[in-house]
């Protein structure tokens, strides 16, 4: 056979997998700076003030909501997949409870902030 024909007439050539992108860094749209008139912004607390007592009662309510939401959804699994109604009781107990310290919190966070209203009038 002549070399010619080694070659495949009708194969195309590679493509370049990078042609499609272009040049990222000038086509990239360049995203504007905002200024905040009147604040000047620290690096430590970003120019926000949170009340302590808030600050605690946020970390314990997100600390508590999520020990209920593995212990109960564990404590299903355990149960429902397993068997073992110890181990699985024990950690649906653990995660109720704590639920219930959630809505605990909360609802003292409601009463000391809007007092005896009731929220959902305000």
């Amino acid at each position: 056979m002549p070399k010619e024909f080694d070659e495949w007439p009708d194969e195309p050539d590679e493509p370049d997998p990078e042609g499609r992108w272009g040049d990222p860094e000038s086509d990239l749209a360049a995203i504007p700076s905002v200024e905040v008139p009147g604040e000047s912004v620290d690096d430590e607390g970003a120019g926000i003030e949170v009340d302590g007592d808030l600050a605690k009662f946020f970390w314990a309510t997100v600390i508590y909501a999520n020990v209920a939401l593995a212990g109960i959804s564990l404590g299903l699994l355990l149960v429902g997949f397993r068997g073992q109604w110890g181990w699985g009781g024990g950690a649906l107990a653990v995660g109720l409870f704590a639920l219930y310290r959630t809505y605990d919190l909360y609802r003292t966070y409601q009463e000391r902030e809007f007092g005896d209203d009731d929220p959902a009038d305000a």
